[in-house]
């Protein structure tokens, strides 16, 4: 299958932002555009950001799936009025410190993500159940970076979709060209300077290819395909359905 993909979106204080709508399945039918984007944290928009959210967005609903702490240093206010809040932490899995490590952290971010779809399954299977109701979309789904938990968010969404293994690949890669100011960010932050995020070795902030190729492989081993993983940690088929049926044109 050709290669298909997202739509990068500009908005004033958004660096790492982007419509699904456009990337195909393997059936042939396509995304439609404005039902799930993908966003790196929302603090740094501007007034003008806000304008922009609400001309190319007017989201219905923002899922937020930064940890408590993350929350309240680093909040931020949506400005769209018909936008609803949603928080699900998601708890990433990886050791940002070698004495992490060696206490049991990740020391990779294949690792990561795979603990993080059974660590953190009631707030990803939450975040799907939210996606298939029309009403809450356009939703926007973001974490800090916008990498990893929203990374395994989008791409367990994507391959129940039928998105191609290597179209999901290709999405996540594009946040490659985008962290620079996201780490800059990350590393003058205070909140992320006291929890040891700041100084974290440069894998952490990657978002190589073969990171996403290996997760979906072994996710796909480990439990067949992200709709029998969803499946056995507990969301509806008629959820399923639904994102199918409403999400692709």
């Amino acid at each position: 299958m050709s290669e298909s993909r997202a739509e990068e979106l500009r908005i004033d204080g958004l660096v790492n932002v982007r419509d699904l709508g456009g990337l195909q399945v393997q059936d042939g039918r396509l995304i439609r555009s404005r039902q799930v984007i993908r966003s790196d944290n929302p603090k740094g928009m501007t007034e003008q950001g806000q304008l922009d959210l609400s001309e190319e967005i007017a989201p219905a609903l923002v899922v937020d799936l930064r940890m408590a702490l993350e929350v309240t240093h680093e909040g931020y206010v949506i400005g769209h009025e018909s936008a609803r809040m949603v928080h699900l932490p998601m708890i990433p899995q990886s050791g940002i410190t070698p004495e992490q490590i060696e206490a049991g952290g990740a020391d990779n971010l294949v690792d990561d993500y795979l603990r993080q779809i059974e660590i953190n399954a009631p707030s990803i299977i939450e975040a799907l159940r939210l996606m298939a109701d029309p009403q809450n979309r356009p939703l926007v789904v973001h974490c800090t970076a916008g990498k990893d938990r929203t990374g395994v968010v989008i791409a367990m969404l994507l391959d129940i979709l039928g998105v191609s293994h290597e179209n999901i690949v290709a999405d996540y890669h594009v946040t490659t060209t985008n962290m620079a100011p996201i780490i800059e960010r990350i590393r003058s932050a205070q909140v992320f300077k006291d929890n040891g995020l700041a100084g974290a070795p440069d894998w952490i902030f990657a978002s190589e290819p073969d990171t996403m190729r290996e997760f979906l492989a072994r996710m796909t081993s480990n439990y067949g395909s992200a709709e029998e993983w969803a499946r056995a940690k507990g969301l509806d088929a008629s959820d399923i359905n639904r994102l199918r049926e409403t999400i692709l044109d």
